[in-house]
């Protein structure tokens, strides 16, 4: 369980062999040039010690069910116990859809 996509998958309640023990979520939204961007930072503690944040940024703006709206996802390992290792230790996203793509892609290897 040294891959990055394990922990992500398992926060979305994908069971894989490792087990999400407790999440906290912080608001962190805020207006930038008149734009409302909703902002929540989460905070994943895993079984086997691993501490990840996930910060979620998307623009409080009208949505088009025909494309995948821009946000801006990041994970990070915060924390981790000395047999883990996990790699990457951060991804970025630019939409769920590249979210889901790279999910999916590393699920299958």
């Amino acid at each position: 369980m040294n891959n990055l996509h394990t922990y992500i998958a398992a926060t979305k309640g994908e069971l894989n062999g490792v087990k999400l023990e407790a999440s906290e979520s912080f608001d962190k939204s805020y207006t930038d040039q008149g734009i409302v961007v909703n902002c929540i930072e989460s905070v994943f503690h895993f079984n086997n010690g691993v501490v990840m944040k996930c910060c979620n940024e998307a623009d409080m703006l009208e949505e088009n069910e025909q494309i995948c709206a821009e946000c801006w996802i990041s994970y990070e390992v915060i924390s981790e116990s000395d047999d883990t290792h996990i790699c990457p230790q951060r991804k970025t996203f630019l939409n769920h859809c590249q979210e889901a793509f790279w999910l999916k892609i590393n699920k299958q290897q």
